[in-house]
C-alpha cells in the first residue's frame, strides 16, 4: 500500500519504502535560509567627536603618552585656545610635577588599574587646580588610553571651608568653660568638649558611649518629666527640661563625689535622626555662695545660732503643725544676768567669748527638734515643740539655770552669769506667734524685777506642781 505526503499545496507525493515490504510516504518541509540582519552603521569619526564634545568633563585620548584627541570641555578645563594646542603634546605636561614624575616612572598602565585619582592639574594662565582623573585602556591598543578628568576645585574649596569652620567651632568648644555634650535619642554620649570631661573629672574617651543619665542623680531635682509631655520630646531614659529650660540636678563625678549642676538640653534634628545638645555648668561655687548668704540672712554671725528672722519662721511652722495635729509649744525668753559688767570691765572680746559659750551650753538643753536662737545682745529664745504639759518647759528652764551656773573662764578671768527666763505656752498664752512671744517677754521681765536667775510662766493658771522640782 502506498502512502503519500505533500510538501505543500503544489508538492508531489514522494514514495518511500520501509524495508522491502511496506513502502510509505512522509512529509518533507523545505526551509528558506534567513537573511542576516545588517549591523548598525558605525558613527563617523566626526559624529564621535561631536558626542564627546557634549560631555561636561575632560575626555582625552592618548597614544604613547601624547594627546591625540581632547574634547571641548577639556580645552576649557586646561585653559587652552583650541584642541590643536594640546595635540601631540605629552599629557603629563598638564599635570603637577609630582604626578608627572610618578607617571613617567610607573607608566599609564599602572594608573589604568585605579579608579578616580585625586591630583592637581595645570590650567594655562591661572596655575594649578584640584581635579580627579581616571585612566582606561583603549581596546586592542597597548599604548592607547582614554583619560577622563573633572575639575573638583569648587568641592575642595567647600570641603576646606567646612573643615575650617569645624576647626573654629572645635576651638570655641575647647575654650569655653561650660561643658558641652551631644547625646543620641537613647541618651548615650556621642561627643563632649574638654570642659564637660573636666566637670566630671574624667577623660572624654571614658565618657563617650556612656549614658548621660548615669552621670545624673537626684529624682527630686527641678527637672520635671511631667511637664515634658510625649516621650518623643526627650532622649530615652534622660529627663529633659521643657523647651530647653535650664534645670538643676546632682552630678556624679568619676571619683564618686556629688556636685550640683545646671543642665539645659536642646533637640537637634538631622535627616531622620535626632541628637540632643546639652550645656552643663558646675554650680558648686554658686550654691556655696547662696548657702553662705542664706546663712548670713538667717543666722547670728557671732554664735551661729538662728537669728530673729529664722526664729519667726520656725515658730510659725511649729504653730501650724500644732494647729493641724494638736499639742502645745513652749517659748522661753532668756536674758543673761550680770553680763553687762563683763562687757564693760573685760571688753567686747571677752563678752563675745561668753556669748559663744552660753550659746553652746543652751544648745545642750534642748532636743534636735527644738530651737535656740539669739535675737540680739544677751537675749536668747528657746522654742520647745510638742510638749505634753507646761512642766516640760519648766524642766528645760531648770536645765538652763544649771548649765549656766559654772563660771566661764576667759583668758584667766572667771565670768559668772545667770539667766532670767520667761515662759509662755501655746495655746494657753496666745494663738499666734506675736502673742506667745510677747507673753514670754513679759514673763521674763517679771523674773528680772523679782530677783533674777530664775524662771516663771506668763500664765498664773499653770499648777504649782508643774513648776516646783524636788
Amino acid at each position: 500500500m502506498r502512502h503519500q505526503a505533500r510538501r505543500g499545496p503544489n508538492a508531489s507525493p514522494l514514495p518511500v519504502t520501509a524495508g522491502s515490504a511496506r513502502p510509505f510516504l512522509f512529509p518533507v518541509i523545505l526551509v528558506k535560509p534567513l537573511r542576516p540582519t545588517p549591523a548598525p552603521p558605525c558613527p563617523s569619526p566626526r559624529a564621535q567627536t561631536d558626542l564627546l564634545d557634549l560631555v561636561s568633563v575632560l575626555v582625552c585620548i592618548i597614544r604613547g603618552g601624547r594627546v591625540r584627541f581632547l574634547n571641548r570641555a577639556g580645552v576649557g578645563m586646561l585653559g587652552l585656545d583650541s584642541a590643536d594646542a594640546a595635540t601631540d603634546a605629552p599629557f603629563v605636561d598638564f599635570l603637577e610635577d609630582d604626578y608627572r614624575e610618578l607617571i613617567e616612572g610607573s607608566g599609564w598602565a599602572l594608573l589604568a588599574e585605579e579608579d578616580f585619582l585625586p591630583l592637581r592639574m595645570k590650567r594655562a594662565g591661572t596655575g594649578l587646580f584640584e581635579a580627579e582623573m581616571r585612566v582606561r585602556h583603549l581596546p586592542d591598543e597597548a599604548e592607547g588610553f582614554l583619560i577622563e578628568a573633572r575639575d573638583i576645585s569648587r568641592f575642595v574649596r567647600s570641603a576646606e571651608a567646612l573643615r575650617e569652620r569645624e576647626e573654629r567651632l572645635q576651638g570655641v568648644l575647647h575654650s569655653v568653660a561650660e561643658g558641652i555634650v551631644t547625646v543620641d535619642d537613647q541618651g548615650v554620649i556621642e561627643a563632649a568638649n574638654p570642659a564637660f570631661a573636666s566637670i566630671f573629672r574624667a577623660t572624654t574617651a571614658n565618657l563617650i558611649g556612656r549614658p548621660l543619665g548615669h552621670l545624673l542623680i537626684d529624682p527630686e531635682s527641678e527637672i520635671d518629666e511631667r511637664a515634658i509631655g510625649a516621650a518623643g520630646t526627650r532622649p530615652t531614659g534622660l529627663p529633659l527640661a521643657p523647651n530647653g529650660r535650664t534645670a538643676e540636678a546632682l552630678g556624679r563625678r568619676a571619683d564618686g563625689s556629688l556636685f550640683p549642676l545646671e543642665l539645659s538640653l536642646s533637640e537637634l534634628r538631622h535627616g531622620k535622626g535626632r541628637l540632643f545638645t546639652g550645656i552643663v555648668r558646675d554650680i558648686s561655687e554658686r550654691k556655696e555662695n547662696e548657702d553662705r548668704i542664706n546663712r548670713l540672712a538667717h543666722h547670728d554671725t557671732l554664735t551661729g545660732l538662728p537669728n530673729r528672722n529664722l526664729l519667726k519662721d520656725r515658730i510659725n511652722h511649729a504653730l501650724a503643725r500644732m494647729r493641724r495635729n494638736g499639742g502645745q509649744i513652749a517659748v522661753l525668753y532668756v536674758d543673761l544676768d550680770r553680763f553687762k559688767p563683763i562687757n564693760d570691765n573685760l571688753g567686747h572680746e571677752a563678752g563675745d567669748a561668753v556669748l559663744c559659750e552660753v550659746a553652746e551650753r543652751l544648745s545642750l538643753c534642748i532636743r534636735s527638734s527644738d530651737t535656740v536662737a539669739r535675737i540680739g545682745g544677751d537675749e536668747f529664745v528657746i522654742v520647745v515643740e510638742e510638749i505634753a504639759r507646761p512642766g516640760e518647759a519648766a524642766m528645760v528652764a531648770r536645765k538652763i539655770l544649771d548649765v549656766l551656773a559654772p563660771p566661764i573662764v576667759h583668758q584667766g578671768h572667771c565670768c559668772q552669769v545667770g539667766a532670767s527666763i520667761g515662759i509662755a505656752v501655746y495655746p494657753l498664752d496666745g494663738t499666734n506667734m506675736e502673742d506667745v512671744c510677747k507673753a514670754a517677754d513679759i514673763a521674763m521681765y517679771r523674773v528680772k524685777n523679782t530677783g533674777r536667775n530664775g524662771f516663771c510662766f506668763y500664765s498664773e493658771d499653770v499648777p504649782l506642781e508643774e513648776i516646783e522640782f524636788p
